[in-house]
């Protein structure tokens, strides 16, 4: 799973690392925390998190969409999704496809998909602004 990275400047979405890879940065955020105690003195504090993936060279916008979505959902959970999905589908979860059980098993992958397709048009818009194909 994705934990959030956090810079005390806006970073770019995407970054050269200078050994063949990139970081690709989305969910960007600009965060203005309340100043901890010791720091009263200087005010706000001011800071940008996002969440980053290494993504190797030959650099595509395919190869971005893996990166992001095997570290959202990697794939061994994702297979686990599709097939509680599947058996809630034939019934076999909960004793039929309408229990309340099979229904939180269908919701699930369901919203799985909501966001790996909401990450895949931040993605695809990112790189189409980035001249990525």
């Amino acid at each position: 799973m994705t934990t959030r990275a956090y810079y005390t400047h806006e970073p770019q979405k995407l970054e050269a690392v200078g050994n063949g890879s990139f970081l690709y940065r989305y969910d960007i955020v600009r965060e203005v925390d309340a100043t901890p105690p010791c720091m009263e003195s200087q005010g706000h504090t001011e800071q940008w998190s996002c969440m980053e993936v290494t993504v190797w060279e030959p650099l595509t916008a395919n190869k971005i969409t893996e990166a992001v979505i095997a570290s959202v959902c990697p794939a061994n959970h994702e297979q686990k999704l599709v097939n509680e999905y599947n058996a809630a589908q034939l019934g076999m979860i909960g004793g039929s496809n309408t229990s309340g059980e099979a229904g939180a098993k269908i919701a699930a992958y369901k919203d799985f998909l909501e966001r790996r397709n909401a990450l895949k048009a931040q993605i695809d818009e990112d790189c189409a602004a980035l001249g990525i194909s």
